[in-house]
């Protein structure tokens, strides 16, 4: 079992799976190579479309479920947290023809770099973004 101590991950939804030393071993790699202090914790929830949805509909004023979303916490110790749907990464796994689990981890690293500042509002923002993402999702 691997162990990094730096991603708390709080699983909400016991019937779905999640690739847990995936996302360990991934949050690691993304904390050395981008210099995030390892003493600063992510919480990583993973929760149903019910729960995302009141998220979304309570601090975006969008009354759906998505698939991810990631809140800047800031303070000494807290990064902030990344809010998985894990029925809606089931959706889109087969629906972009990729498997449960890399849908999760793409979910995942696309949260991680909302946390460090990244965004996709424009082109230029997405273009730096997905160039990140692209790096880790390989792995």
């Amino acid at each position: 079992m691997k162990n990094f101590h730096s991603l708390v991950i709080h699983h909400q939804f016991n019937t779905l799976p999640y690739p847990e030393e995936r996302l360990l071993e991934i949050a690691e790699k993304i904390y050395r190579a981008e210099k995030i202090p390892l003493r600063k914790k992510t919480n990583l929830i993973l929760c149903s479309d019910y729960y995302i949805k009141k998220l979304n509909r309570q601090y975006r004023n969008i009354d759906k479920a998505t698939d991810v979303l990631s809140f800047e916490i800031g303070d000494s110790d807290l990064i902030g947290e990344i809010y998985i749907s894990l029925e809606r990464a089931k959706v889109q796994a087969r629906r972009f023809g990729i498997t449960y689990d890399d849908e999760i981890i793409r979910l995942f690293v696309h949260g991680m770099f909302h946390l460090q500042g990244y965004d996709h509002q424009d082109g230029k923002e997405r273009e730096a973004m997905e160039s990140k993402e692209r790096k880790y999702i390989k792995l």
